[in-house]
């Protein structure tokens, strides 16, 4: 419980200004569900029903094709933490899409991490969320 309310102090230390480029909202997935804060190209995750953390840089496929058809594609690079008897430490990647809704972006993404502390190990992983942008 100590770590997740640390994991909140932390995510809630994050600068918030209202900006479109700001959202915040929920995830539901694998190795973690919880609570993900993205500015600009920049996210960061909170797992609160198994604590993890995760930090992840995302790039669009639109902007990176030059074809505006495919601006609701993304990839994304990045690191997490995750507290986890077997998987600790990983380098992640994949593919995902945001759909916007008013005010609201709906997401999905897959991809692979490879955890590199006490076992060395790739799984594949994915999440299903929301976000409300302000």
């Amino acid at each position: 419980m100590k770590k997740a309310i640390l994991g909140l102090s932390l995510l809630a230390a994050l600068p918030l200004s209202a900006h479109a480029a700001q959202s915040i909202g929920a995830f539901f997935g694998s190795p973690m569900s919880g609570v993900q804060y993205k500015h600009h190209d920049l996210r960061f995750s909170l797992g609160v029903d198994d604590f993890g953390v995760a930090v992840d840089k995302t790039f669009n496929l639109g902007s990176l094709a030059n074809d505006p058809s495919m601006n609701n594609f993304y990839t994304f690079v990045g690191g997490q933490y995750v507290d986890d008897k077997h998987n600790k430490l990983g380098v992640r990647a994949g593919v995902g899409f945001e759909v916007p809704v008013e005010r609201f972006e709906i997401y999905g993404e897959l991809g692979p991490t490879l955890y590199m502390v006490e076992d060395f190990d790739a799984d594949l992983e994915g999440a299903l969320g929301i976000r409300y942008r302000f």
